[in-house]
């Protein structure tokens, strides 16, 4: 699971803080945290694939109303639009608290962790072989013969 972050210099800043102080970064294992700089690189990720985590700084995203529709120079250049993220499942959470933060992606890596099955649940070589690492380690072993 890869975190990444898109959105002005402070609120990057402040999110690396945040990560730092809940020892997000040892939490996500072989993932990463990224800051995105450009608005196409980040469409690139949500592209090819929507489930990570991705930060987005409030001020980033453009809201489909009639003040942006009527004054666009309101409206940031390098900002995405919200019916471009919820169109790619991307739900809009509030944050009150930073602590709030560090929760809800607590839960996102616990539910990722979750959907991983467990070696008791496991009943057949097909299962098995359905898990990732476990593919990888069947091939290494294949290779090796």
């Amino acid at each position: 699971m890869n975190i990444y972050i898109y959105g002005e210099l402070s609120f990057k800043i402040e999110i690396h803080k945040i990560l730092d102080h809940g020892n997000i970064r040892f939490k996500i294992g072989e993932g990463e945290v990224v800051d995105v700089e450009y608005l196409y690189a980040l469409e690139e990720l949500i592209e090819e694939d929507p489930t990570q985590i991705f930060l987005i700084d409030q001020n980033k995203i453009i809201e489909d109303n009639v003040v942006n529709k009527l004054f666009k120079f309101l409206v940031p250049k390098d900002g995405i639009h919200k019916r471009y993220l919820d169109h790619h499942g991307i739900g809009d959470v509030s944050i009150r608290d930073y602590k709030d933060l560090i929760i809800h992606i607590e839960k996102r890596l616990e539910s990722i962790e979750n959907k991983k099955p467990k070696a008791h649940e496991i009943t057949s070589i097909d299962e098995m072989l359905e898990d990732d690492t476990m593919e990888a380690i069947s091939t290494s072993l294949e290779n090796k013969e």
